[in-house]
């Protein structure tokens, strides 16, 4: 199911990726449950397959600030790919959510500090 029938990782597996680097990286930094989000957008664009077993490499960045939402943008990087190149890139989109009603909610301050800190220039 990971891999499909050239034995390239399948691209539906970059948006678990995506997912896990995404949250991962916030709930290191404390910024878990207890923030509730939801991805309101995301999506890949593909250059090149990995291969199974090769080590998938995920850097991310923040793009983009409003005042609910946040913007990533992901890259996806072959362990063993020399050129360091970009396997797929993507975009990830969190809107942070009232926990009681579920409605978008500006991003609590102390998220936005630990999404300050992953803002990088091109």
């Amino acid at each position: 199911n990971d891999n499909d029938g050239f034995g390239h990782i399948n691209n539906s597996i970059y948006y678990n990726f995506m997912d896990d680097a995404v949250n991962m990286q916030l709930i290191d930094q404390g910024i878990g449950k207890e923030y509730p989000r939801f991805i309101a957008e995301n999506g890949i664009k593909f250059f090149r397959p990995i291969q199974f077993p090769s080590q998938v490499l995920v850097g991310l960045r923040v793009v983009k600030f409003g005042i609910s939402s946040v913007t990533y943008d992901v890259g996806f990087f072959c362990e063993n790919n020399k050129e360091a190149a970009a396997s797929a890139r993507g975009k990830f989109v969190h809107v942070y959510l009232d926990e009681e009603t579920k409605r978008p909610k500006a991003i609590p301050e102390e998220a936005r500090k630990v999404l300050q800190l992953l803002v990088l220039e091109e």
